[in-house]
């Protein structure tokens, strides 16, 4: 299965959702509902980047970067942070390449724009 595929097409859904247009409160709920299921399709992919034992390290290295840059793109809040973050904790383990993934995610947060 080609991870960084399945990857692009989820941050082609999100950027298609980026420019929808949502002119009543049902259709934002639905754009943001959308949004978090396409946020959680990263993690999946992660989860299974991380179960395939017929992956180097140095690819399974590519699908996260890859996974979490378009995942902090769209993180919209701290409950966000907080689910995502604790996500990214359950499935990589405390390993060296957890650890390294998990600052990957926190400095590549842009949270300035909730200042």
């Amino acid at each position: 299965m080609d991870y960084i595929k399945q990857l692009c097409k989820i941050k082609k859904s999100l950027s298609t959702l980026d420019s929808t247009p949502c002119n009543t409160i049902e259709e934002a709920k639905l754009c943001l509902t959308k949004y978090d299921k396409l946020k959680d399709d990263i993690i999946k992919v992660i989860a299974s980047v991380s179960n395939d034992s017929m992956l180097s390290n140095q690819d399974k290295e590519e699908v996260y970067v890859n996974g979490i840059r378009v995942l902090t793109n769209y993180i919209g809040n701290a409950d966000d942070v907080q689910k995502y973050g604790k996500a990214l904790e359950n499935i990589l383990g405390d390993t060296k390449m957890m650890k390294a993934q998990l600052d990957f995610f926190y400095n590549s947060l842009d949270i300035g724009r909730w200042l």
